[in-house]
């Protein structure tokens, strides 16, 4: 009898224990809770409403899927938050607050640091569905042959565009003086009709941020990321100092003619909001943004979104390579239940009702289908700001991008699956894609370097800071972290992996 009682009182313990710690644990319906943190590239919706978008998500579970070991806890952080603060704490921490699933950008970096779980176990079963979908795709996920990420499904080649104000940019007054829209096919030309538009409006600019110039300079000659600090440039495999390439020196240096002329947001790094807030809002009279959509789309849709009642019109400035993406989505290392995690990931990628439930919330709430159930439109007397929840903005950056719907009245969303297909099957192929490497033999120097591009490479790609004064610091202190060692480390690892290729 005393063994039974002391059996019985240690499972007693081992219950109250397990209702006692960190995420994924038995709730009182006996799902296990899996937290998904999401970003958003527009406003957060309040907790009610992503409360409503997250019951919608569990009972669709529940009682379409009839998933009844988990159940999801979705909350929802402003982009800019998410990636420089919220998330990194919390992986470094490692505390209850950690969410199990999390957006990754930094793929090498979180695996090196033990952030993230691997998926190989779940690839075959939890995931099987996705890794079909994606295919080759899956490449970009992988550290040392060992999947850690699935990556986004959409979103990787973008149609980048200078969005401006139609009514201004187009308007007698900057007709007479010179200005011609049509001559606008890259930043060098768009520089040159800046020139003219500041001439006509001193107080006004007509882009917002120039962190762009690093993707668009870097696609004019190929150069190709790998990891975070090495490059490839055109065929060739050999990698370089991707700060020490042509295309980052012209795209800090053209940054800072933007800043030095008034043409971009003065604020630059030191501003908080995105760059299409800015734009609606009317504090910038136009955008350069990558999207999944053509020109004329992407200007209907500002013109509809702003909150000042522009015109907008959009000029395709570059469309950028295919490259190894690091956004995609992982399950951090202090998940208690991955294979719970990695069959919601499943849906992200594979389920539509629950892709359109995350990204445009609670069908009757915050959006409507039309009559032939081809679009979405918003209910009466709610816009794309004023529905309680909204990420349409952020659909290129999780699961399957191609499930993205058109709403009514406008012939495009910000992505159009069709356009943003053919721009993915087009887009130019570096060498080493699907290539990421591995920081085990260099974490030391690899987490000395990134001390030192946060300390530069922002404000030298904002235009904050004068390259003629900060560049050669910048390499230097690169240097002296043992950025050539990295680079050699990576150069190894590459010429293994094209063996496999």
């Amino acid at each position: 009898m005393k063994k039974l009682l002391v059996l019985l009182l240690s499972v007693l313990m081992c219950l109250s224990l397990a209702g006692c710690s960190g995420g994924g644990n038995k709730t009182e319906d006996n799902r296990v809770t899996i937290t998904f943190d999401i970003s958003t590239l527009y406003i957060v919706p309040d907790l009610e409403a992503t409360q409503g978008t997250e019951d919608a998500l569990n009972d669709y579970l529940l009682n379409t899927l009839g998933e009844t070991e988990y159940k999801v806890h979705l909350i929802v952080t402003s982009v800019g938050e998410y990636f420089s603060t919220k998330i990194p704490m919390e992986l470094a921490s490692g505390g209850e607050d950690c969410p199990d699933i999390i957006q990754v950008s930094t793929l090498s970096n979180d695996v090196g640091n033990g952030y993230l779980q691997s998926l190989d176990p779940y690839l075959d079963n939890e995931l099987k569905k996705t890794t079909e979908l994606i295919g080759n795709t899956i490449e970009c996920g992988k550290v040392g042959g060992s999947v850690y990420m699935i990556p986004r499904y959409f979103g990787i080649v973008l149609d980048y565009k200078w969005i401006y104000n139609k009514d201004l940019a187009e308007s007698e007054e900057a007709k007479a003086a010179g200005v011609d829209t049509a001559n606008v096919v890259d930043i060098d030309t768009l520089a040159v009709e800046l020139g003219k538009l500041k001439e006509v409006y001193p107080d006004e600019h007509f882009t917002v941020f120039t962190d762009s110039f690093p993707v668009i300079y870097r696609t004019a000659d190929h150069t190709s990321l790998v990891g975070t600090y090495a490059a490839t440039i055109g065929q060739d495999t050999t990698l370089v100092n991707y700060y020490e390439t042509e295309a980052y020196q012209k795209a800090i240096n053209k940054a800072r003619e933007f800043h030095d002329n008034g043409w971009a947001d003065p604020e630059g790094s030191l501003n908080t909001l995105g760059h299409d807030a800015i734009t609606y809002s009317g504090s910038s009279k136009g955008v350069i943004m990558g999207h999944s959509a053509e020109a004329e789309g992407i200007a209907n849709s500002f013109t509809k979104n702003n909150t000042y009642g522009a015109n907008f019109g959009a000029k395709t400035i570059c469309i950028n390579d295919k490259y190894t993406d690091t956004l995609g989505i992982g399950i951090t290392y202090t998940c208690k239940n991955p294979s719970a995690a990695a069959r919601f990931i499943d849906l992200l990628y594979t389920d539509e009702y629950v892709w359109d439930t995350l990204i445009y919330g609670v069908e009757g709430r915050d959006y409507l289908w039309n009559d032939d159930h081809t679009k979405l439109k918003y209910p009466e007397g709610l816009e794309f700001a004023t529905v309680p929840y909204e990420m349409a903005w952020s659909c290129g950056m999780v699961g399957n991008g191609f499930y993205t719907k058109v709403f009514e009245g406008s012939t495009d969303s910000n992505s159009n699956p069709q356009y943003g297909m053919d721009l993915l099957n087009n887009g130019w192929v570096p060498p080493l894609y699907g290539f990421n490497p591995s920081n085990d033999n260099v974490f030391n120097e690899v987490a000395a370097i990134s001390n030192v591009v946060s300390k530069y490479d922002k404000v030298l790609t904002y235009g904050d800071v004068d390259p003629a004064v900060e560049y050669q610091n910048f390499l230097a202190e690169l240097k002296e972290a043992g950025i050539d060692k990295v680079i050699a480390d990576y150069q190894a690892q590459v010429n293994e992996w094209l063996k496999t290729k």
